[in-house]
């Protein structure tokens, strides 16, 4: 600011130095008149002063009038010069002023003309950016596109499904190679009865068992069409795992296959699906909502699951509701039913071999095959919640039980009918970032054949029948640390009550204990079983996935006590795995 003002700040310098000459000048000017008006008392006042101030040496002469014109004139020259200048000088600032403020309106013009060149800059870095996105975006999209016409090239080369008249063919399942040891043979295959591992002093628990199979190997097709609105699936899935007439070990493993699932299943707008065939019992826990093939089962390799894990697969009639956005679903469904009961040792042989409809020997080609004589269908209904952060489910089921007292010669026969239910639950909830699941079951009632202890119903001493209410429970998680390998532990147990003869405690369990002579009677208490496994993926890809297992199972079977104790049952299991999924 100063700078720009220094023409300024010279010139009010220049005219307060002449406002102080000509005050000089004044004072001069009155002085020489005052001398002029009383020439007297200026002499007296001069003599005075010469005598007072004059030194006592010789000094200089006093001014003359003469010099005071001459120093005037001086004087008036000097302001008049002085007055030149500062005119100069207020043309000079003028002319800078009227620069300055040319140089300002440049500036300020120039700067317009910055502003107007960055924004047009600006507005081109924009269109270029804008142009580079949609270059990107057009490669992306044409990258994307070219990875579909290669992937749709590779799929009708290769296809995942089949097309036939409108319905889509996709074929699943795996071969299997698998083994298995035993510590206590059952002379089974990869399909263990917990129930039966043989008592401590049975001669089979004294053996260990070795087993290779390819039973498990699992087939299935599944089919996919429209109806109309609806979208209709039909599944079928089978494996080798029959009884099978015929079938050794000593040349040819020859078995048979059997069905699993057969079913078809038709799915509504507005949430609704109905479904018939063979599948799993609506009392298998699912991983998500209700529908088929949505189950969750324990990866174990073994082929009968867990003690403890409810299911069954058998022809049902399925409907089922889903709600929220599938958030939550019910289903019910009306399924096979069949009845496992048990003669206690205190049911007199005139009752127990004088009852008809719990156990029936099959006709024709089922002569092999054994049956209940059912009344009415197993019913089931679940409620099933999925909110974000895991799977949740309660279910219930009612049943009808039957048998009859054969009429005698001495009275007639009776039938008797009575119902039993039971109530269950079941959660599968990620841990962590789904690296670890947690798997929750437990049901109690009415559950028995939909479990490995199988006891639906006790024969009472007067040929009636009880319910009888076990408890099943498992927990467990399934983890995967990568994407090839998974490794899962589970804890899981079952539980029967004495009821009526059931358990009973006058029951003699003597030869339980002895080798020679083998012959128990005891009441099963509990399973209890811990097992811990892996699954590890050699590869996963377009041409399927090729995988091997293998776990660890730890089962105890325990007794209810009798005369001379309770015997017991152990068996270390472990099972292997080596299997292809078809792509």
């Amino acid at each position: 600011m100063f700078r720009r003002n220094a023409p300024v700040n010279r010139t009010i310098l220049v005219a307060l130095r002449g406002i102080c000459v000509s005050m000089l000048l004044a004072l001069l000017a009155a002085s020489v008149a005052t001398s002029q008006t009383n020439p007297v008392r200026a002499s007296a006042a001069s003599t005075r002063a010469r005598h007072v101030n004059a030194p006592k040496e010789p000094g200089a002469p006093a001014a003359t009038r003469e010099d005071l014109e001459k120093l005037r004139e001086m004087i008036t020259s000097q302001s008049a010069e002085d007055q030149r200048r500062i005119d100069e000088l207020q043309q000079e600032n003028q002319r800078l002023v009227e620069q300055l403020k040319v140089a300002e309106q440049q500036l300020a013009h120039a700067s317009e003309q910055i502003e107007q060149m960055h924004a047009e800059q600006v507005q081109q870095i924009t269109s270029v950016e804008s142009a580079v996105t949609a270059l990107k975006k057009a490669e992306a999209d044409t990258t994307v596109a070219v990875q579909q016409e290669q992937k749709a090239q590779q799929d009708a080369a290769n296809p995942a499904s089949l097309r036939y008249r409108g319905i889509t063919l996709t074929p699943g399942g795996y071969f299997a190679a698998e083994g298995l040891y035993r510590s206590h043979a059952e002379n089974a295959d990869i399909n263990t009865s917990w129930a039966s591992i043989p008592y401590e002093a049975q001669s089979m628990s004294y053996l260990g068992e070795f087993r290779a199979t390819a039973r498990a190997t699992r087939l299935s097709l599944r089919a996919d069409g429209a109806l109309g609105r609806a979208t209709a699936t039909g599944y079928f899935e089978t494996d080798f795992l029959a009884s099978g007439f015929g079938a050794s070990e000593v040349q040819t493993n020859g078995y048979s296959n059997r069905v699993r699932q057969m079913w078809g299943r038709a799915q509504f707008p507005g949430g609704w699906t109905i479904a018939a065939g063979q599948m799993w019992s609506l009392l298998t826990t699912n991983r998500v909502g209700i529908e088929n093939l949505s189950e969750m089962t324990p990866a174990l390799i073994d082929a009968t699951v867990l003690p403890g894990f409810d299911y069954a697969r058998q022809t049902a009639l399925r409907v089922t509701r889903r709600f929220d956005a599938n958030k939550m679903a019910v289903a019910c469904s009306a399924e096979n039913a069949a009845t496992v009961g048990v003669t206690p040792a205190n049911v007199p042989s005139s009752v127990s071999g004088n009852i008809s409809g719990l156990s029936a020997t099959g006709t024709g080609i089922m002569s092999n095959t054994t049956y209940s004589t059912n009344v009415a269908p197993d019913l089931i209904a679940k409620l099933a919640f999925d909110p974000g952060f895991g799977h949740f489910e309660i279910r219930v089921i009612g049943r009808t039980f039957r048998d009859r007292i054969n009429a005698t010669a001495t009275a007639p026969g009776k039938n008797n009918t009575i119902t039993g239910g039971a109530i269950g639950g079941a959660a599968y909830v990620p841990v962590w970032t789904n690296k670890i699941n947690y798997l929750a079951q437990a049901s109690w009632g009415a559950i028995g054949r939909y479990g490995a202890t199988s006891t639906d119903v006790v024969v009472k001493p007067d040929g009636s029948l009880s319910v009888e209410k076990s408890i099943h429970g498992i927990s467990g998680f399934d983890t995967h640390p990568s994407s090839r390998l998974d490794w899962y532990a589970y804890a899981s147990a079952e539980y029967l009550p004495r009821d009526y003869g059931y358990g009973l405690k006058t029951i003699d369990n003597t030869k339980c204990f002895v080798e020679t002579g083998f012959s128990c009677s005891a009441s099963l208490r509990n399973l209890q079983e811990a097992s811990t496994g892996i699954w590890y993926r050699f590869y996963k890809g377009p041409s399927g996935t090729l995988q091997y297992g293998a776990n660890y199972i730890y089962v105890v079977k325990n007794t209810w006590v009798g005369v001379k104790g309770a015997p017991r049952g152990v068996d270390d299991i472990l099972e292997t795995s080596f299997r292809y999924y078809i792509p």
